[in-house]
């Protein structure tokens, strides 16, 4: 598979977090993250099919949080799964998104991000 990222990735810490809007039904760990995007790991209850073009970005002790995010999903997959789950209608997912246009205090906390809350290339 070719290499189609713009800018390197980096690992997120444990703490930090994305969801989707409108609904808020997506909501996980942030794995990697970059200028251009990020992917996050989260439970999905049923199938989801809604769109998303905004997200949020928040670390779980308040700290940080970078509201209403521009974003288109690239991908949404279903995670390979060790041991199946008692509950057939559970699954883990992946979701790859990539930015819009961000405002330039969204760039501003974005970059404040990357070099405060990540741990290192993906």
């Amino acid at each position: 598979m070719s290499e189609r990222r713009k800018s390197g990735r980096f690992l997120a810490q444990d703490r930090a977090f994305a969801v989707l809007r409108p609904d808020f039904a997506r909501l996980g760990k942030i794995k990697d993250i970059s200028e251009g995007g990020l992917s996050f790991e989260y439970i999905a209850h049923q199938e989801e099919e809604q769109d998303a073009s905004e997200l949020d970005i928040f670390l779980s002790e308040g700290s940080f949080h970078l509201s209403k995010m521009p974003c288109s999903i690239i991908y949404d997959i279903r995670m390979r799964e060790g041991h199946q789950t008692s509950a057939a209608r559970i699954q883990r997912r992946r979701c790859g998104l990539h930015f819009g246009r961000l405002t330039q205090e969204q760039a501003r906390q974005l970059d404040f991000f990357l070099k405060n809350h990540t741990r290192g290339s993906a």
